[in-house]
């Protein structure tokens, strides 16, 4: 019986010592030399630098609202009441609503200078006695109603006149069949001759986007206008 405890326990033994082996040897290889750590000190000056940069100030800075950011602040609070009100009233909310802000519109336009009239109410043409389409040009003194125009700088009449006159001057040709409440238009269609008509189209769309469209000529613009209509006037003398 010691004999066969003996065979057993000494294995044991001998397994021990070559598991403890084992161990210290790979603490061995694990252990790793240790170095000495260096740390890095940045300047002084490097330190300031970077203390004065705004980039790296995280510090928020409260300013105060502008006066024009405190009137913004208080006209949409005050929107904002005036919305929610309407909302919980209906259509007599709807209504002041809509009165206080033609009331504001009125109130800018008169600090602007703006006559809010002219806004609603198109700028009536200040018509001469002579009609356009009623009038007959044949008894008209075209050059001294010209010359009296542009006298007083009356640009837009003079204009008017000088197209009449071309109006006149087709008819004494016989190009035209010039009669009363006749659209400028319709007179086109009685003109053979394409290059005629086509400067006859010329001159209405000039005279209707002057004097329709009320467009203020200076004096260059006149001048350019006028030699227009005086080309068309000799090339209408120049038919046969």
């Amino acid at each position: 019986m010691v004999i066969l405890l003996t065979f057993v326990t000494t294995p044991l033994f001998g397994h021990s010592d070559t598991i403890s082996t084992l161990s210290e040897s790979s603490a061995i290889q694990l252990s790793v030399p240790q170095t000495p750590v260096i740390f890095r000190v940045p300047e002084k000056e490097k330190i300031l630098e970077y203390q004065k940069d705004s980039k790296f100030s995280y510090q928020r800075v409260e300013r105060s609202p502008s006066l024009w950011n405190k009137f913004k602040y208080w006209f949409f609070d005050l929107f904002n009441d005036i919305a929610s009100a309407v909302i919980k009233s209906g259509f007599p909310g709807i209504a002041v609503v809509i009165i206080f802000v033609i009331i504001i519109c009125l109130i800018v336009l008169k600090l602007l200078g703006v006559d809010y009239k002219t806004i609603f109410r198109k700028k009536k043409i200040d018509t001469p006695e002579i009609d356009i389409y009623t009038e007959n040009v044949h008894a008209m003194d075209f050059e001294t109603l010209i010359a009296n125009a542009m006298k007083n700088k009356d640009y837009r009449l003079a204009v008017r006149f000088l197209y009449l006159k071309n109006l006149k001057q087709l008819s004494d040709k016989e190009i035209i069949d010039w009669k009363a409440n006749k659209t400028n238009y319709s007179y086109q269609h009685e003109i053979n001759n394409i290059s005629l008509r086509s400067k006859f189209l010329e001159a209405t769309l000039i005279f209707d986007y002057i004097w329709y469209g009320e467009f203020t000529l200076d004096d260059n613009k006149f001048s350019e206008v006028y030699t227009r209509m005086n080309e068309f006037n000799q090339m209408i003398g120049n038919e046969r």
